[in-house]
């Protein structure tokens, strides 16, 4: 089936993940261990399906909230937390590396560690990472290559022929 809205679409959204080298907070360089590799997190796409799954989930869970409660009014979750958590979600590997010894951090990435990680207190310049590049579709779109393009001639081309 066509889609009418032709290729505003972003039918070739990736299913990859899309790898953040991590920028050092206080030299504003990619942190990178003793050997030179960089620090990175690969997250999957904020609106992919792992993302999609994950909000239908909070939307679920405020609902059912809503019925429980007598006026059907519920206090809203804190923002921070619920993207913590999605970022969590959408973190699929890292490679982390301590900022000052340069050394590697032998931590699984696990949705626990990484909302365990994101959240912890002076953490915000980390968590911010990955999460832009998560919710930036362009890091996950990919436009299928035009095998030749034809340009326009111009008026001095036409008139040499």
């Amino acid at each position: 089936m066509t889609n009418k809205f032709g290729s505003l679409t972003a039918t070739a959204v990736a299913v990859e993940t899309y790898r953040v080298e991590i920028i050092d907070a206080v030299t504003d360089v990619v942190l990178r261990d003793k050997s030179g590799k960089a620090a990175y997190i690969d997250v999957l796409a904020a609106d992919g399906d792992v993302g999609r799954a994950f909000d239908k989930e909070q939307r679920a869970v405020m609902f059912r909230k809503a019925r429980k409660s007598r006026n059907g009014m519920i206090e809203d979750d804190d923002q921070l937390e619920q993207n913590i958590a999605k970022c969590a979600r959408l973190t699929k590997g890292w490679y982390l590396v301590d900022p000052e010894t340069r050394a590697p951090l032998n931590v699984p990435c696990t949705e626990e560690n990484a909302a365990e990680l994101y959240g912890a207190p002076n953490m915000g310049w980390l968590f911010m990472q990955p999460w832009t590049a998560a919710n930036n579709a362009a890091n996950f779109i990919k436009r299928s290559a035009k095998t030749s393009t034809t340009s326009p001639s111009t008026p001095s081309e036409a008139a040499a022929s």
